[in-house]
C-alpha cells in the first residue's frame, strides 16, 4: 500500500484510469446496444471528464468518508487483506451509487429515466466494479506501487551504500 502522498497519487491514478475506463465501456456498450468500435470510440471520448470526476470524488469526499468507515470496522491488527476488502467495498458501495446517478447524465438520459432504471443499473455497475475492483484494478496497481517501491528501495540503498563509503 503507499507510504507516502506521491505513492497515494500514483494508486490513486492508476486504480482511477482502470475503474473508468472498463466500467465505461460495461455501461456505454449496453447503452449502445452492445460492445462494438462505437462503444470504444466512445468510451475514449467520455473517458477524460469521466476521469476527472471520479478521481475529485474519490480524493475530496469519498475518500474521507471511506476512511471514517474503514476506522469503525476494520482495526489495525486485522489482516492486510481484510483492509483492503473492506476499503474496496466502501469505495465500490460509494462510487457505483454517485456514478451511477453521474453516468446516467453524462450518457444524456433523462433523470426520469436514470431514477426509474436506478435499481437495474446500480446492481449491475456495483458487481461488476467490485470484481473490477478485486480481481484486476486493485492487483495492477498494487503491483505498479510495489515496482515504484522497489526502484526507490534500490535506489536509496545505493545512495546509503556511497554515503558510507564517502
Amino acid at each position: 500500500m503507499p507510504t507516502n502522498k506521491k505513492e497515494g497519487i500514483i494508486f490513486g491514478i492508476s486504480m482511477c484510469f482502470i475503474m473508468v475506463f472498463f466500467m465505461g465501456l460495461l455501461n456505454i456498450s449496453i447503452h449502445l446496444g452492445g460492445f462494438n468500435l462505437n462503444s470504444i470510440k466512445t468510451t475514449l471520448v467520455a473517458f477524460p471528464i469521466t476521469f476527472i470526476i471520479v478521481f475529485i470524488l474519490e480524493n475530496v469526499i469519498i475518500g474521507k468518508i471511506n476512511h471514517k468507515l474503514l476506522e469503525k470496522f476494520v482495526d489495525k491488527s486485522d489482516s492486510k487483506n481484510a483492509h483492503i476488502l473492506f476499503n474496496c467495498f466502501f469505495i465500490v458501495t460509494l462510487m457505483s451509487l454517485i456514478m451511477t446517478i453521474i453516468g446516467g447524465f453524462l450518457g444524456g438520459d433523462n433523470a426520469q429515466t436514470i431514477f426509474s432504471e436506478f435499481f437495474i443499473r446500480w446492481p449491475r455497475n456495483f458487481c461488476a466494479a467490485f470484481f473490477l475492483n478485486i480481481l484486476v484494478a486493485g492487483p495492477i496497481s498494487r503491483a505498479i506501487l510495489r515496482a515504484i517501491q522497489s526502484k526507490n528501495s534500490t535506489i536509496n540503498d545505493s545512495v546509503l551504500a556511497n554515503q558510507n563509503n564517502d
